[in-house]
């Protein structure tokens, strides 16, 4: 196939000090992935033995299969192991072929997807050009409503323009829309699933249907998930027969559950509950960055949040040294931007970098400017407000009390409270809150996913991705400039100067860029744990040691 030179991502080297925890080296870029036969992140490890059951605990509850519907990372988590799109996310975070075998782009608007042969769905039918052309439309179609919509609102048509092809054009020019059919973006399901189940998709009775390496047998959405191996997976034989995933969102509960020996994977391992888990007999916590940004997130629409002075009091009362150090034990870094340094791979070199992050300006944490900022503001007197957080981030609940525990000086009542994941997702979608704490995992290598979501002022409203409500021309036409341009540099040009001016009006202020802990029990382990790893069928790299 033709090279992509310009929209697919090209993995470059970000320099040696922007490390990764854990000593990988995943700088994601952007890269013309084409002609590997590898199931997308990862696949079966070597020749693993077939094993029985494979336990895991998740720290939330869901309450879709369908991340369409509620695209929470857990539900990801679940979704990936049936579920696969046209092209995924490798290791290294450049984009591979999944069940797109191959890809082109014709022209700056025309991307044309080799489907892959032999695939079936887990029902036994065979995948065709048309299931993929009904699954994009869920997103694509005029009027929809699923959470992906934002990411297809370019497309202008798709098309199968052979038995095993899928051509889609773009309105315009999109530098990033090679990743669109990713994970993130799009998972594939058949035609004949989405007539038949309608809005019944992700749910108990109709679940989900994919061509992965496993199938949803049972769905509750307050206790657990069941999965089996789907035998006919093209990507070869998973290792475990039936995978049993159970919601356990209290911390101290599922570090019981691994003592006892009821779970053989843990997710999401409190920092400061560590070394306890790695205490246990056996046990191997496996750490790694994980790309995530956890940031407050002001509505720019709401009073009294539409005044800067508001914003940033509350902003220098935020200590991310301190919470860093007590809440996090030191996993994770400060925040400064909303993009994590190591995501500019290919877009722009180290110097780059260093030089664009010096510049965006900072609140630091300075409880007198705040009481300044306060006092300049249309609430000088102090004012009260309610920040949730979901049960499956703790971590969040504890940043957010040390940060209403500072308010409490200037005269601001902040309130907050823990709800479950799924109510978060939704109170997110709404844009009916104050402030917000916004907890994102990247899907993607791009540079651009959190700064297009979270600061183009086509993403606000109800549903849309910009949860701070920020509509600012310049910002919003730097950022369409960037989409529509072809060359990398000035592309990562147009994104700092985005990021630079957007700081100056505080919609948000950046907290942490997150690591990922994951606990592994004395029967199982992987070989591979990095920023990607759940970004496709994480179960067939998991294997029985002894």
């Amino acid at each position: 196939m033709a090279e992509l030179p310009d929209a697919a991502l090209t993995r470059r080297s970000l320099l040696r000090s922007i490390a990764v925890v854990s000593g990988l080296a995943a700088l994601p870029g952007l890269v013309a992935a084409c002609g590997s036969s590898e199931p997308a992140a990862g696949g079966p490890a070597g020749a693993a033995k077939s094993l029985d059951v494979l336990r895991v605990a998740l720290p939330s509850s869901l309450g879709s299969l369908d991340v369409s519907k509620e695209a929470g990372i857990m539900n990801y988590v679940v979704a990936l192991l049936c579920q696969e799109a046209l092209v995924g996310v490798g290791r290294d975070g450049g984009l591979q072929p999944s069940l797109a075998e191959s890809w082109t782009r014709k022209n700056a608007t025309t991307y044309v997807y080799a489907i892959r042969q032999g695939v079936t769905f887990s029902d036994g039918t065979p995948l065709t050009a048309d299931d993929v052309v009904a699954s994009l439309d869920l997103h694509a179609r005029k009027g929809s409503t699923s959470a992906f919509a934002y990411a297809y609102a370019n497309v202008k048509k798709i098309d199968a323009s052979g038995p095993a092809e899928v051509t889609i054009t773009l309105k315009q020019p999109d530098a990033s829309f090679a990743w669109t059919p990713s994970p993130g973006t799009l998972l594939v399901t058949s035609r004949k699933f989405i007539e038949g189940s309608g809005d019944g998709i992700g749910t108990p009775t109709a679940k989900i249907l994919g061509t992965g390496a496993y199938r949803v047998t049972e769905f509750a959405p307050d206790s657990h998930v069941t999965l089996e191996r789907n035998d006919a997976w093209w990507g070869g034989e998973a290792p475990y027969r039936r995978i049993r995933i159970d919601f356990v969102p209290e911390e101290s509960t599922r570090l019981l559950a691994m003592r006892g020996g009821s779970v053989d994977v843990a997710l999401n391992v409190p920092a400061e509950q560590i070394d306890q888990w790695k205490g246990l007999p056996g046990v191997e916590v496996k750490t790694a960055s994980d790309r995530s940004l956890v940031t407050l997130a002001f509505n720019t629409a709401k009073k009294p949040w539409d005044d800067v002075h508001v914003r940033r009091a509350v902003a220098h009362a935020v200590d991310r040294e301190g919470i860093l150090r007590s809440v996090l034990r030191g996993h994770g870094t400060v925040a400064t931007t909303l993009t994590d340094p190591a995501q500019w791979g290919g877009v722009l070199d180290e110097t780059q970098v260093k030089s664009l992050y010096a510049s965006i300006p900072q609140y630091g944490f300075d409880l007198a400017r705040a009481r300044a900022e306060l006092a300049a503001s249309s609430v000088p007197g102090g004012f009260a407000d309610v920040l949730t957080y979901p049960n499956s981030g703790p971590q969040l609940g504890r940043a957010a009390l040390t940060l209403a525990e500072n308010l409490k000086g200037l005269g601001i009542t902040l309130e907050v409270k823990e709800v479950p994941l799924e109510q978060w997702i939704a109170e997110l979608g709404k844009h009916d809150s104050g402030v917000y704490l916004g907890w994102y995992f990247a899907t993607t290598g791009d540079p651009a996913e959190y700064v297009q979501q979270l600061l183009n002022g086509a993403a606000t409203g109800v549903n849309g991705t910009n949860i701070a409500e920020y509509a600012n021309a310049e910002v919003t036409g730097l950022l369409d400039e960037a989409k529509t341009g072809t060359d990398d540099t000035a592309r990562g040009r147009l994104l700092g100067e985005a990021l630079v001016k957007a700081a100056g009006d505080v919609p948000y202020q950046p907290l942490w860029w997150g690591e990922a802990a994951t606990a592994f029990g004395p029967g199982v382990g992987t070989g591979e744990f990095g920023p990607y790893f759940f970004v496709g069928p994480w179960a067939t790299e998991i294997t029985a040691r002894s």
